[in-house]
């Protein structure tokens, strides 16, 4: 079977992880490489023998090419999802699909519309840990309370964070992708959040670097999820689920298992130092899932309504968070999702 052509459009944090995954996967080529910064995309070309582009319309015109990776600025995502498609690539993209709802449901219909496939950057779901969790839900038995701790290391920069759109569209939104991974389409009944800006060149972004968020399901079941842009101990991912019959519980990560005690204290190694060593693995497996999911017709790795619940759910609690409500989100949001 040949290999499948890849572009990827992005050089930056995100593109890195992923030419590194593709080079790792058998099947997988490098075709081409796209990005503003000249002098960046003659260095990559020449590194890994590959045509480099300024334009995503040059790498598109390469009847060669079969999918392009997106990972490019926030701001680029939707206009770069839809040249791609149209000209019959498939896609791979980094989260947002867009900035609005119409924007995600445009991106997914164009997609289904043409058959190619649309596949989102969720790499918790790929994560074994994770991944063994949604498969202990059923001994769980009736689901009470969800507790997850998402906190960043180190602190994206400052030219990320005036674009990366807010918090909860930004960072939280990987959580609030986990609450349909896990829990399906269900659609929540309120929404509450409160954030705070410790730094103040965030505070000057009118965004948050410390969120609480609740969302409360008509069957009882509450989740908490306290975010950071900052932990100083290393990047934590933590996540329980407690149930009528026990509790599940995905831990972090360690650097290894090696525990030192004294007559001072217990001291074990420090959580994986940010998240490309946390999710190495599920970088990778994304995309090789990408590249079978092409060559067997499985379109979607994520639905077009659990993307736009986990969308409208960082809508709600950006709202809450702002105005100090608690949103009621079925009454408001629970149509466009049942529509879709």
């Amino acid at each position: 079977m040949s290999a499948t052509t890849f572009c990827i459009v992005g050089l930056g944090r995100a593109g890195n992880f992923h030419l590194t995954s593709i080079k790792s996967i058998k099947n997988a080529k490098l075709l081409s490489v796209v990005d503003t910064n000249l002098d960046l995309i003659k260095q990559y070309g020449e590194a890994e023998g590959c045509n480099a582009y300024q334009t995503i319309d040059e790498a598109l015109a390469d009847p060669k090419l079969d999918a392009v990776v997106i990972a490019s600025p926030t701001d680029s995502h939707f206009e770069y999802i839809i040249k791609a498609l149209n000209a019959g690539k498939h896609v791979f993209t980094e989260k947002p699909l867009g900035h609005a709802l119409h924007e995600v449901a445009e991106c997914f219909d164009l997609a289904a519309s043409k058959g190619l496939a649309l596949y989102l950057g969720f790499q918790r779901r790929y994560d074994k840990s994770f991944m063994a969790l949604k498969e202990s839900l059923p001994q769980l038995g009736n689901l009470r309370l969800w507790k997850a701790s998402s906190r960043d290391n180190p602190r994206p920069s400052i030219a990320y964070l005036s674009i990366s759109g807010n918090i909860f569209h930004d960072m939280l939104i990987h959580d609030f992708d986990m609450l349909t991974y896990l829990l399906g389409a269900a659609i929540p009944e309120k929404v509450f959040a409160a954030g705070y800006a410790h730094d103040k060149e965030i505070a000057n972004l009118n965004d948050f670097d410390t969120v609480l968020c609740t969302v409360q399901y008509p069957n009882g079941l509450i989740c908490s999820i306290d975010t950071s842009r900052i932990s100083a101990y290393g990047y934590d991912q933590r996540l329980e689920v407690f149930g009528e019959h026990g509790m599940a519980k995905a831990e972090n990560q360690l650097n290894n298992t090696l525990q030192v005690s004294t007559a001072a204290g217990t001291n074990h190694s420090p959580a994986n130092f940010s998240f490309p060593q946390r999710y190495k693995e599920a970088y990778t497996e994304i995309i090789n899932q990408f590249i079978i999911g092409i060559e067997n017709g499985v379109l979607n790795n994520v639905s077009k309504q659990a993307c736009m619940l986990s969308h409208l759910i960082a809508d709600a609690a950006l709202e809450a968070a702002l105005h100090n409500k608690v949103v009621d989100f079925d009454a408001q949001y629970g149509d466009k999702i049942r529509k879709g």
